[in-house]
C-alpha cells in the first residue's frame, strides 16, 4: 500500500484519516522522544481487529527514520502488531507487521 503522509502543522501532527496515513516526526506527544502517528494498512478492513482501528505511533528510540528526498519516510525496525494494554500481562496482536519504507507499507 502506498501511504500518505500528512503534514506536521505548527509543530502537531495531522490525525490519519485513512489507512496508511503517517505525520511526524513530532516532539511533544511522547515525552522527550520524536514521535511518527499512523493508521495500519488494515486499520478499515471489516474484520480488523479493535486495537488496529486507532491511530497508532513509534518513537524514536527504538525506531529510527529517515526523510527521503521525495518527502516520505523510511522506518527502521519493523513495526509490530502486538500491542499491550498498562498493566496487562498478554499482548493482542492487530493483524498488521511490516515496513514503512519510502511511503510505501510492506507486510511481512
Amino acid at each position: 500500500m502506498i501511504g500518505r503522509r500528512l503534514p506536521v502543522v505548527d509543530g502537531k501532527p495531522s490525525w490519519p484519516e485513512r489507512p496508511g496515513d503517517y505525520s511526524g516526526p513530532v516532539m511533544g506527544y511522547t515525552g522527550d522522544r520524536p514521535a511518527v502517528f499512523f493508521l495500519k494498512p488494515n486499520a478499515r478492513d471489516a474484520d480488523a481487529p479493535r486495537y488496529a482501528r486507532s491511530t497508532q505511533h513509534i518513537v524514536s528510540p527504538p525506531h529510527s527514520w529517515t526523510e527521503e528526498q521525495d518527502g516520505t519516510l523510511t522506518v527502521h525496525g519493523s513495526i509490530g502488531d502486538f500491542h499491550r494494554d498498562a498493566g496487562s500481562a498478554g499482548g493482542e496482536s492487530d493483524g498488521w507487521h511490516g515496513y514503512l519504507e519510502r511511503g510505501v507499507w510492506r507486510k511481512v
